[in-house]
């Protein structure tokens, strides 16, 4: 309203100026050009930003300044008076053509600041919606800049200074020492900087941030860094109550393992148990003649001390695979591992007559881990291959082999002389809930490469057209600083990302 009421009034002025400019032009004899002063005219109508005005007063300006040179009394210098008429239309054409340029100058201004305000308000509202700030970083001043969401995550309000010295008292503690060694290596001049870490805010509620920057100039030790600062909160949130809810399904899926070994377990602990009746007798015995036969009591007794071991050792195993514990990443033996596991399930295969063939040439290979996760695994593929082999006529054979390979892993390959598995279910292997089982659930194998994964390796299969199926794994060797490479990196997968079972693989 206020500008409306301005441009009118420009516009009144104008045209109060420009008809005394007429009158004056037209009823005197003035030697000086009076229509130059239509100039004013112009750049006040100009002034109200309007490009249509503008055209109308640069005409009627010439069109005036024509007239009054016709209606004008006669001059003692007609000449002079045609050339200052002349040079009156030339300041005013010339007025006007400035004048619309700068409206149009002006009005592609306008377009342009509205298209970067939509463009920075899509911006913002962008970042707010992916929870990720736009940084600049100036080394080693230190000196930055912050966008809006930047702001909010670090939890400052818009009024202060935006610098490094704001981020470090936001730093978790235990991140701290990363977080002074990715700024050393941006003093340094890094090309690429990628950090997670986690900011404690003054309400103590603790966030977790993804850094990625890049360098754009850098002079001698002056470097600058533009980048992306993520709040991944919500997802480290949700995949830590993802591997929660993992670990509840791993912990179902080996009790209910332990439910189908059930009767070898009994069987395992029977005998045991009965050899120390036995040896109990004999010692007995052996005490109670007239003459007591102290050395074969002694054997006897010592007998019972052994099979009481091994009926300590084998509930101690399954007390293992049944408790619900926090993983523990401890160095294992590989052989030792597949041993322990194949004792596990040894009743199984003599149930289903199936022959265990041990091949294990990973000597002294480690690796680390969990046991219990890992023999798991293990037992879940015995399991799942003796039953493949069910109903297959002739000799059931099961290898479980081991090797170590140059690029610094163990490769642990449990085969079969099973049926095979369908080319069509080998993609979908590994697919969680997919079975062919009547009595299946579909997730043995999915939690199996859940596992494999998490401990930095690989699960595939393979099955050739003669029949058998073969479940390799990979893990990474125990390095001399204690831990293991990410053996996901380095081999592509055939297998989709989440899991699966089938045809008696699951």
């Amino acid at each position: 309203m206020r500008n409306e009421t301005t441009n009118r009034l420009l516009n009144c002025a104008a045209f109060a100026l420009g008809l005394a400019i007429f009158l004056i032009d037209a009823l005197t004899t003035l030697d000086f050009a009076v229509a130059v002063l239509y100039v004013l005219v112009i750049l006040m109508v100009a002034l109200t930003g309007s490009m249509p005005a503008t055209r109308l007063a640069g005409g009627a300006s010439a069109v005036l300044t024509l007239t009054a040179y016709g209606v004008a009394p006669p001059h003692m210098d007609d000449h002079g008076h045609l050339v200052r008429c002349l040079f009156a239309l030339l300041a005013i054409c010339t007025t006007t053509m400035l004048a619309l340029r700068m409206l149009a100058d002006m009005a592609q201004r306008r377009l342009a600041e509205a298209a970067l305000a939509r463009s920075e308000a899509f911006l913002a509202e962008a970042q707010k919606l992916s929870k990720t700030g736009s940084i600049f970083i100036r080394f080693p001043e230190g000196t930055m800049v912050w966008s809006t969401e930047s702001y909010r995550i670090f939890g400052y309000p818009m009024t202060e200074e935006a610098h490094l010295s704001r981020i470090m008292p936001r730093v978790h503690p235990d991140d701290l020492a990363e977080v002074q060694r990715t700024h050393a290596a941006m003093l340094g001049g890094a090309p690429l900087i990628e950090l997670k870490h986690r900011l404690r805010m003054p309400d103590d509620e603790v966030l977790h941030v993804h850094l990625v920057a890049r360098r754009t100039v850098s002079e001698g030790d002056r470097h600058e860094y533009v980048g992306a600062l993520m709040d991944v909160t919500e997802t480290v949130r949700t995949q830590q109550a993802l591997q929660g809810t993992m670990a509840e399904l791993a912990h179902a899926a080996r009790v209910a393992t332990l439910g189908q070994l059930a009767a070898s377990i009994a069987h395992e602990v029977t005998q045991p148990m009965a050899a120390v009746i036995a040896c109990g007798n004999s010692a007995l015995r052996w005490l109670r003649r007239p003459q007591p036969n102290l050395e074969e009591a002694a054997d006897s007794v010592e007998q019972i001390v052994r099979d009481a071991s091994r009926a300590t050792e084998i509930i101690q195993r399954i007390r293992a695979m049944a408790r619900k514990s926090a993983p523990k990443y401890e160095q294992i033996d590989v052989n030792r591992l597949v041993v322990g596991a194949l004792e596990v399930v040894r009743r199984e295969l003599q149930d289903h007559r199936v022959a265990a063939d041990l091949d294990l040439a990973a000597d002294a290979a480690t690796i680390r881990g969990d046991w219990t996760q890992l023999q798991q695994v293990l037992v879940n593929l015995m399991v799942n291959a003796a039953q493949a082999m069910a109903t297959m006529p002739g000799r059931r054979q099961l290898t479980v082999s081991s090797r170590t390979t140059p690029d610094n892993a163990v490769t642990v390959i449990v085969s079969d002389t099973g049926p095979g598995i369908p080319p069509e279910h080998m993609t979908r292997l590994f697919h969680a809930f997919h079975t062919t089982k009547s009595n299946g659930m579909g997730l043995g194998l999915s939690i199996c490469r859940g596992i494999i994964e998490r401990h930095g390796g690989t699960i595939d299969a393979e099955s050739p057209p003669g029949g058998g199926a073969s479940l390799i794994i990979r893990l990474p060797l125990l390095s001399g600083d204690g831990s293991g490479a990410d053996l996901r990196a380095q081999v592509p997968s055939a297998i989709p990302i989440v899991g699966s079972s089938t045809a008696s693989h699951g």
